[in-house]
């Protein structure tokens, strides 16, 4: 066989073997020719791109359609030595880290920083993803970077533009997965905290894996210890200070639980629109049992599937909770699943010797993923949904397609019996954590 027709058989974690060549791929078929190795080139491109075009747009209308503005005024509060939470409902509702890290680009020029600030949090995700895709890659070029790209900065531009801490956060939970399949428990610790500061509703995946991760039972606490006292050691005027912005970082917190007037694009909106309206305690009972199942779903997905499969299993059903029944879910916060879809649509029709309906299956995740990019363009701008809305626009059709993705990942984890423990080049003989 010559050098330019070699195949690979490197195993994916998720699929059985595919050997392929780049020419290969790119003729079985069009849906699959964004899998080629030119393609690599053209994600990173297509990173590059979103972070130029975001970041002049930015830079030219630094306040215009900017959610960053809460973390850039709660980040002069703190060196000022003001209250930070001045808006219990619709502010600054993270802890004091989020507006710490937001020091490096409140010294610069509103432009520049605010351009900055986008750059970095594209960078973050952009890593994000070709560490996840890297990692479950089935050959040497990452043949699953371009098509999880793509979909997540379509997902996330409104992120982007917006500087909402949705999008690294997205970043920070998938290199804590990364972390966890590696097995560099420090690392992991280290960004499942952070995940945290960046936005506490990070708390549910943070906690699945601390559950279900020994290796997190004490180093998350001890990682926490360490950041809880950082506001005290940049505390301008006094310890007293940052332990007063704590307190009040929880209380507004716990107001920010109780139920608004509005409807957010999370679990019980969609029963609502059918004709099941839930009060807030049923709404609670609903959460804390779903909290429960995908707690043992994802418990046994690494006892049944290995630490490889498993993990990347919990991630998913993680996130999908996440979107689902967080009661303050938006549109765009949608990016934070938007990765684990578009990758375990593409580990089911990027392999050919599954079945057709799995292949098709794969196909109609991947088309979900895409419809969550366009989605704000097909729904009604009149009428009862409109109304509803109030300019989320989309309360329905990325719940709903969660819901089945949600349902999927349940079918694998419990009946799939196509991938019988690990396969991959780092993890090929970890054993689950849970056992």
């Amino acid at each position: 066989m010559s050098r330019g027709t070699k195949r690979f058989t490197t195993l994916s974690p998720m699929s059985s073997p595919t050997l392929t060549t780049p020419a290969e791929l790119g003729r079985r078929s069009l849906l699959l020719a964004p899998l080629g190795k030119p393609f690599v080139t053209v994600g990173w491109a297509l990173w590059i791109i979103f972070a130029i075009v975001v970041a002049v747009r930015v830079g030219l209308h630094p306040e215009k359609n900017s959610v960053s503005a809460c973390y850039r005024g709660a980040c002069a509060a703190w060196w000022s030595g003001r209250e930070m939470y001045d808006d219990l409902y619709n502010g600054f509702i993270y802890l004091p880290h989020a507006a710490l890290f937001y020091t490096p680009f409140q010294m610069l020029p509103l432009w520049l920083g605010e351009s900055l600030n986008r750059i970095a949090i594209i960078a973050l995700t952009a890593w994000s993803v070709w560490r996840i895709t890297r990692l479950t890659s089935t050959t040497p070029w990452n043949e699953y970077f371009f098509a999880v790209s793509a979909i997540t900065i379509g997902v996330g531009a409104g992120n982007a533009i917006n500087g909402q801490y949705n999008l690294p956060l997205a970043g920070t939970i998938i290199l804590a997965v990364c972390s966890l399949i590696e097995r560099r428990w420090w690392s992991a610790a280290i960004w499942l905290v952070v995940s945290i500061l960046l936005k506490p509703i990070a708390v549910a995946p943070v906690l699945l894996a601390i559950a279900l991760f020994p290796a997190m039972w004490w180093r998350v606490p001890i990682v926490s210890l360490c950041v809880f006292f950082v506001p005290f050691l940049f505390s301008i005027r006094d310890p007293h200070y940052a332990w007063a912005e704590y307190q009040t970082f929880w209380n507004t917190v716990l107001r920010a639980t109780l139920p608004l007037e509005r409807r957010f694009a999370e679990f019980s909106t969609v029963l609502w629109w059918f004709g099941r309206d839930l009060n807030n305690a049923q709404r609670t009972l609903w959460r804390a049992a779903a909290a429960l199942i995908t707690l043992g779903l994802s418990f046994v997905a690494l006892v049944r599937h290995g630490a490889f499969r498993g993990t990347l299993l919990m991630w998913a059903l993680g996130t999908a909770y996440l979107m689902l029944f967080n009661p303050r879910t938006e549109g765009l916060t949608y990016v934070i699943v938007a990765p684990a879809v578009a990758l375990f649509g593409l580990f089911e029709a990027a392999d050919e010797k599954k079945p057709a309906w799995r292949r098709a299956a794969g196909f109609g995740i991947i088309a979900m993923g895409i419809l969550m990019i366009f989605v704000h363009e097909l729904m009604p701008r009149t009428g009862r949904y409109a109304q509803v809305a109030q300019g989320s626009k989309d309360l329905l059709v990325r719940p709903i397609m969660t819901m089945l993705f949600y349902l999927w990942l349940t079918w694998l984890t419990l009946i799939d019996r196509s991938t019988p423990g690990d396969f991959t080049r780092g993890a090929r003989s970890s054993p689950s954590p849970c056992s």
